[in-house]
């Protein structure tokens, strides 16, 4: 059997979104800081990032309104364009939705670089899931703080959820009558409401 070629350089080449190679963090910080696009940093790639279509976004603003309505008081829900910086990889990625339990933490003075998500939801694209289910996914956990990661189909109701157990190991939890449910912030989401359209 031959598995998908998931490197960062096969996934991205043939939409030609690998703008540069071997920046430096900082040239990276720099350039995306002065940016009006979104680009993720990959060990001295920068990559562009693809445009959403009206699913992903439909779908990523139903996922964090319906989460910010229960964790308000005990968790900050942020959106796709607050990036999480992974130093284990030397990567910086742009999630749809993070959660951080408590007060979040940051790598710089203007709050751009998030260090501490507990929970990370991704959206999974046609030209990106491979890749987000395998080297991306390895790279979330490497984040000490991260306790669940979920990836969601765009277009029909369908998710994997990930949970770090007691003895960190991640393990695959199945949603029961359609409930995802995110014990790490204590929020549900029921699909058939995320996917109402």
């Amino acid at each position: 059997m031959t598995l998908p070629n998931t490197s960062i350089e096969a996934v991205f080449e043939e939409e030609a979104r690998i703008v540069r190679t071997g920046a430096t963090v900082e040239e990276y910080l720099a350039f995306e800081n002065a940016s009006e696009e979104r680009h993720e940093f990959h060990n001295g790639d920068i990559i562009a990032m693809p445009r959403n279509t009206g699913y992903h976004e439909e779908l990523s603003i139903a996922l964090a309104s319906a989460l910010l309505t229960q964790v308000r008081g005990t968790a900050r829900v942020f959106g796709s364009n607050l990036k999480i910086m992974i130093p284990t990889y030397n990567r910086y990625v742009y999630p749809d939705v993070t959660i951080v339990r408590g007060e979040a933490a940051y790598n710089d003075a203007g709050k751009r670089e998030l260090l501490n998500p507990t929970v990370i939801i991704e959206i999974l694209s046609p030209s990106t899931a491979d890749f987000d289910l395998t080297r991306k996914f390895e790279y979330y956990r490497s984040i000490p703080s991260l306790e669940e990661i979920a990836y969601f189909e765009p277009e029909q109701p369908f998710v994997q959820l990930f949970r770090k157990n007691a003895h960190g190991r991640w393990e695959l939890i199945e949603s029961e009558n359609g409930v995802v449910e995110f014990a790490s912030v204590q929020a549900t989401v029921r699909l058939t409401e995320m996917y109402h359209s």
